[in-house]
């Protein structure tokens, strides 16, 4: 193989050498300064759209801080007026309450009047019978004709 040989070794160095050189500034030598723009252009692209990103994350942070911040408002008036409205249906409630005890008191006041009234009437009527019935009795064992005025003078007396 020609490439081992060691006395061609210096003319295989000379034509490296000079493609080396001709590829490198015929090629790399106007390439690299393109390059290095390109690489700068990208890492300004990089820079400002991290720059953009923080800006925006920044905004939605404070979008974010004003939502919670809203959600908590809406949340503590709803309470309120849930507090409110609780209070407003247990005012309601003891005024209901409070018609109906003196409805039932009215009513058990007038079943205890209607209740004494057929208390007396039962009395009376009770005491006309026992009367009546003494007089009859007393009139048929003893033959003392008693009239029932008698026998209830004679009752109250004792």
């Amino acid at each position: 193989m020609p490439q081992f040989d060691p006395s061609s070794f210096a003319s295989q160095l000379f034509w490296f050498g000079l493609i080396f050189a001709l590829l490198y500034f015929a090629v790399v030598k106007p390439t690299l300064p393109k390059l290095g723009k390109v690489i700068d252009a990208r890492d300004t692209q990089v820079a400002s759209d991290l720059d953009r990103a923080e800006a925006a994350k920044g905004q939605a942070d404070s979008v974010r801080t004003a939502y919670d911040e809203s959600i908590k408002a809406a949340q503590a008036a709803a309470q309120a007026e849930v507090a409110a409205a609780r209070d407003t249906a247990a005012n309601a409630a003891d005024v209901r309450l409070k018609a109906l005890a003196a409805q039932l008191d009215a009513d058990a006041d007038a079943a205890a009047a209607r209740l004494e009234t057929a208390r007396a009437a039962a009395r009376a009527s009770l005491e006309a019978t026992v009367a009546d019935l003494t007089g009859d009795a007393v009139a048929r064992l003893t033959g003392i004709a008693v009239t029932p005025a008698d026998v209830a003078a004679a009752l109250a007396a004792r």
